[in-house]
């Protein structure tokens, strides 16, 4: 049975949530977008520095898919991402198996360079699917990337 919308939009909140209570936790500034801004879920900024950067996050939840979904024109952010443009990768964790969350965090730029590398032979296929075994290991947990925003 297919996944109702509404649902999916429960998950990518909820890896929203999960994000910016980490940078939080963290002291880095942040703050929640409206939906669909710019491709961008939250801003993050230094106190007393007129400094920026905005997270893209991306959600996924293992009782209901397996792959994080990212597609050809993000293959442009290799060439037009700003060094204040950040992914972070959300897997949820299973609720049923009461697992916690894990992140991969990385500069837009990279996620573009790592979309264009998994490009599929059937150049219909616009889709770039990310499994948790596909993501970088250097991006796991790698919160020193917003090291600039840190007080």
């Amino acid at each position: 049975m297919k996944t109702p919308q509404w649902i999916k939009k429960l998950g990518g909140h909820a890896g929203e949530l999960y994000v910016a209570a980490e940078l939080s936790k963290r002291g880095i500034l942040n703050s929640l977008l409206p939906e669909n801004f710019s491709d961008d879920d939250i801003m993050i900024g230094k106190k007393g520095d007129n400094s920026l950067g905005y997270i893209q996050v991306k959600s996924c939840h293992p009782d209901r898919g397996d792959s994080f979904r990212l597609d050809e024109s993000d293959e442009k952010w290799e060439k037009v991402a700003k060094n204040n443009q950040f992914m972070v990768f959300v897997w949820l964790g299973s609720p049923t198996k009461n697992e916690s969350p894990r992140y991969w965090i990385a500069r837009k730029k990279d996620v573009g360079t790592a979309c264009k590398k998994k490009r599929p032979k059937n150049l219909n296929n616009k889709e770039r699917r990310f499994w948790l075994k596909h993501l970088d290991a250097n991006w796991e947990n790698n919160w020193d990337v917003l090291k600039e925003f840190l007080p």
